[in-house]
């Protein structure tokens, strides 16, 4: 009985405890997205699988952002128009290797989203006014006013850029402009073979045109802000009041991340990330030569190199591979780098085998570059946690369980393998 009464006063020390970080670190439940404009989101949903937004009709959205593989295409970097295939049968076929992995679609619909890419390279001002790399809708007084008037979202704006770009979904070696990029999927949506079909869609969603890209923006955003909201996972249960959704292990690891491995420091709030940007030393994967320098590439400042978006964590476990580059295979090594990243930047081998490209990734190791990665790391980051594997085990049963939606739970049924006291919730009940 003593024992049992012991026990039972860890339990509750271990949920006081988490109730203090909880406090501290501003985390909340997710919100849910407004009430679904149904309309608009069936033409989202259209939108989303239609090749012809794209220049030569040979790729749409979910070519790689894969529901199945969490809305992401299981590659380290992605790959662009001329590719084929879903997943780990996806091919690059002489497409272009983009610089950076396929971010996941999660909760990105969220006014919490503030700024999109890895780079944020679309956001909205302190005034309302758009900030994104086409300087036409950007300001008070852009000179395409009529779609920037249309655009609802800070996603609706984001969804445009994929579709103008030459090395995505535009067609390799295009010339046009964005601005022509888009009225030509106007064209093709009302002209081509669907025109008749389309045109009704766009009338119950939107009324009596005429219509922009604009359009087609807020119908993808409306669609990825319903279709991928994913805020029923134990962790979010476990906010509203349910302590007993997460198991021992999965509070231990709760405790992990939040004391000695930091985590929260970038992963805290509603969302598990500010959609800020830090640098942590992640090692440079990519083509021979490229080095990817973040930020800066948009704000031109020399102190945003190698800063990038810090990620949201909901469904961390079904987004492999990892970081902007997915330099990472799995969250095992994720766990390893944060545990001591500066030796794990100098001294990382990458060892992943990918079948799905043509030409071969690589590791930066210009030694000027690394020393301005380990220069650029984030001044509140850990330099030498010392994980032991007993917390290591812990950290991974809380990130891949207790961050997962329920519906997600299923595809979870094989950790036990890898930790066999971290089971999914699912296969606790």
């Amino acid at each position: 009985m003593l024992f049992l009464l012991l026990t039972l006063s860890a339990f509750a020390n271990v949920d006081q405890d988490l109730q203090k970080y909880i406090q501290e670190f501003e985390m909340a439940a997710l919100d849910r997205p407004a009430p679904r404009r149904e309309a608009i989101y069936k033409l989202g949903a259209r939108l989303f699988r239609d090749p012809q937004l794209s220049g030569n009709g040979n790729i749409n959205c979910l070519d790689c952002h894969t529901v199945r593989y969490g809305t992401g295409d299981t590659l380290p970097l992605s790959v662009g128009e001329g590719s084929f295939g879903h997943g780990v049968n996806r091919r690059q076929n002489g497409a272009d290797i983009l610089l950076r992995n396929t971010p996941p679609l999660y909760n990105l619909g969220l006014d919490s989203a503030t700024h999109l890419f890895w780079d944020g390279r679309v956001s909205k001002d302190e005034a309302g006014f758009w900030v994104s790399p086409e300087a036409d809708l950007n300001g008070e007084n852009p000179r395409l006013q009529d779609i920037a008037a249309t655009l609802d979202s800070v996603l609706a704006l984001q969804a445009l850029f994929p579709i103008a770009d030459p090395k995505e979904m535009l067609g390799r070696g295009s010339m046009l402009s964005r601005a022509a990029a888009w009225e030509n999927v106007l064209k093709r949506l009302f002209e081509g073979n669907l025109a008749e079909s389309y045109q009704i869609m766009f009338q119950e969603a939107f009324g009596a045109g005429p219509y922009n890209i604009g359009h087609v923006g807020n119908a993808l955003a409306e669609f990825q802000r319903h279709a991928f909201w994913s805020g029923n996972t134990p962790w979010d249960q476990y906010l509203k009041g349910n302590t007993e959704i997460l198991s021992d292990e999965m509070k231990a690891g709760a405790l992990v991340f939040f004391s000695k491995g930091q985590c929260a420091n970038c992963h805290g709030g509603q969302q598990l990330s500010a959609f800020d940007f830090d640098g942590v030393g992640t090692p440079q994967l990519g083509l021979p030569g490229t080095d990817d320098v973040g930020r800066m590439a948009i704000t031109g400042l020399a102190e945003d190199r190698y800063m990038f978006r810090v990620s949201p964590l909901r469904n961390v476990s079904v987004t492999a591979p990892y970081m902007h580059n997915g330099v990472f295979k799995n969250l095992w090594e994720v766990i390893e780098f944060y545990d001591m990243p500066e030796k794990t930047l100098m001294d990382f081998v990458w060892r992943s085998v990918v079948t799905g490209y043509d030409t071969a990734l690589t590791l930066d190791k210009t030694p000027e570059n690394q020393l301005a990665r380990l220069a650029a790391m984030a001044e509140d980051l850990p330099r030498d946690i010392k994980f032991t594997e007993e917390e290591e085990a812990q950290l991974w049963c809380f990130l891949t369980v207790a961050f997962t939606d329920m519906s997600l739970q299923r595809q979870l049924q094989g950790v036990e393998n890898e930790n066999p006291r971290c089971h999914p919730v699912l296969a606790r009940r």
